[in-house]
């Protein structure tokens, strides 16, 4: 799944962090089947978030972003987070 990043210099970049985690939240979720799955899928949620926060201070540092953008990405992010839960409750 990609998101469209408000942030011009992710194309130069490619890849973050944060886009890892999700692909490895998406694999395990739908093909870990074991009894420490919760376990795994619970420590790469923390690991996301301090990813989110890190990838988000980064940026802001490097392109002296207003403090008002980290609020608005994150709003966006949490948006996004909350429908794929909601569409995986609907399978």
């Amino acid at each position: 799944m990609s998101k469209h990043i408000t942030d011009k210099t992710y194309d130069k970049l490619g890849r973050t962090i944060c886009e890892v985690h999700r692909e490895l939240y998406d694999i395990l979720y739908d093909e870990l089947h074991t009894d420490s799955r919760d376990q795994v899928l619970n420590a790469l949620n923390e690991a996301y978030g301090y990813a989110k926060k890190m990838d988000a201070k980064l940026r802001q540092y490097k392109n002296n972003y207003s403090d008002g953008w980290w609020e608005k990405e994150r709003d966006e992010v949490v948006k996004e987070k909350l429908e794929r839960r909601k569409n995986r409750a609907k399978k």
